[in-house]
């Protein structure tokens, strides 16, 4: 192998709590000319970890993993590494984990019913800058942000302003769209668990939604995190 084809070699960081997926996922990289797995990570904490260590050129992301969610470890990586690539691959499309991996930063977002040709071109488009969603959870999300009845009768002066949150209330709509409950939003936050329920409740009125769900939608729309 010459020195150029080192250089385009893609850097892959695998992060899921299961070691058999992990290991498969290895073992098919291993005959994927172009890619190599520089770590694997069994949690959101050791991803970071092994990001700072080994810099990847793309981490393929779990989401639901002990010690530290793969939503929060998507946060981080993109925060302090903007040229790593985060690829969600989940087993679930649940609304709030969608929301929160698209509001932490996330590239994109596979199913794990993902086939391999497929996900290799995924890499391979969100490297160059791209963005994906697996049609599913494209579905989803178009349906979340598509605007209610009640929005469209809102003229177009006052729907280009943006819901005023105070910086707590803004605070917590970012924990809202990383999926925390109200109670880890409390122990967060060092406040009571009726104070947050009060928060909460400002928040969707004020985006003027239902729930927290089309709340997390929201804000990812409006930029609000």
């Amino acid at each position: 192998m010459s020195v150029n084809d080192e250089q385009k070699t893609v850097r892959i960081l695998l992060a899921d709590d299961h070691a058999l997926m992990r290991l498969g996922m290895k073992g098919q990289f291993t005959l994927e000319p172009g890619f190599t797995v520089v770590g694997e990570a069994s949690d959101g904490a050791e991803a970071i970890e092994l990001t700072t260590q080994f810099e990847p050129d793309v981490v393929l992301m779990d989401i639901d993993m002990p010690v530290m969610d793969g939503i929060t470890a998507t946060q981080r990586i993109k925060s302090e590494r903007v040229t790593t690539r985060v690829l969600a691959l989940s087993a679930f499309d649940d609304d709030t984990q969608v929301t929160g991996m698209l509001a932490a930063g996330a590239d994109g977002y596979c199913l794990k019913t993902i086939e391999w040709e497929q996900l290799v071109a995924v890499i391979q488009l969100i490297l160059t800058g791209g963005a994906y969603l697996d049609p599913l959870i494209a579905k989803k999300v178009a349906k979340m942000l598509k605007p209610s009845i009640e929005n469209t009768e809102v003229s177009k002066s006052e729907s280009l302003q943006q819901p005023n949150l105070s910086n707590r209330e803004r605070e917590i709509i970012k924990l809202i769209a990383k999926g925390y409950s109200n109670q880890e939003i409390a122990n967060q936050l060092y406040l009571s668990l009726g104070t947050i329920k009060s928060y909460v409740r400002m928040v969707l009125n004020k985006l003027s939604v239902d729930d927290r769900v089309q709340a997390a939608a929201v804000a990812v729309r409006e930029g609000l995190i």
